[in-house]
């Protein structure tokens, strides 16, 4: 007969296994969106043979060991600390040529140039075979100290935190201390407090 360490040890890691196997649960029990109880089933379901409370115990302990990790704790204090806005009547512009107007931000691609541009300040052209436009989008500028450089995982922190509620990220850009997130409009606010929370 084994002992009791070993049983755990073998539970814990065919939960594991699991959630490597999973990673949208592995996410969900890091940012702590989780019904355990829920969660614990689904493993049941898939690693036959196991008691329900070995598996809801190892759970709490992998989700224990995903807590102490120390960039998500520096990355949750620094997102914090920050400044975070969000901004609606934008709209995303995708143009194969550069264009001479106002705009919060420009990326250059390989055959294109994405502006984010505020449809208040800026007049807006019409959409040609040249440019595309996407309307029904909001935006997130978050703005941290300096700090951020020196933090890692700090926007893979902030993109599990949404992906966690199913919010999609249209486009991300990270500069020095700046980042803005585009989101579809309807998820915007939900968004806003998921990072402010």
């Amino acid at each position: 007969m084994r002992n009791s360490k070993t049983v755990k040890d073998t539970v814990e890691s065919r939960v594991v296994r699991f959630l490597l196997e999973n990673p949208d649960y592995m996410l969900s029990l890091k940012t702590g969106i989780v019904n355990i109880s829920k969660l614990a089933d689904l493993v049941l379901k898939e690693k036959k043979g196991l008691n329900p409370i070995s598996v809801r115990a190892a759970l709490n302990r992998v989700k224990s060991k995903l807590d102490e990790e120390p960039g998500k704790t520096r990355a949750d204090d620094l997102l914090k600390k920050s400044k975070i806005s969000l901004q609606d009547k934008i709209c995303v512009l995708t143009s194969k040529t550069p264009l001479a107007m106002k705009y919060i931000s420009a990326t250059h691609l390989h055959d294109s140039i994405v502006y984010i541009i505020d449809e208040i300040e800026s007049r807006i052209p019409s959409a040609t075979s040249n440019i595309a436009i996407d309307r029904d989008v909001s935006m997130i500028h978050i703005f941290s100290s300096k700090e951020i450089e020196k933090t890692p995982g700090f926007v893979m922190r902030i993109t599990h935190k949404l992906f966690a509620r199913g919010i999609n990220i249209l486009q991300l850009i990270s500069c020095s201390n700046e980042t803005i997130l585009i989101l579809n409009k309807k998820d915007s606010t939900l968004a806003y407090e998921v990072l402010t929370s």
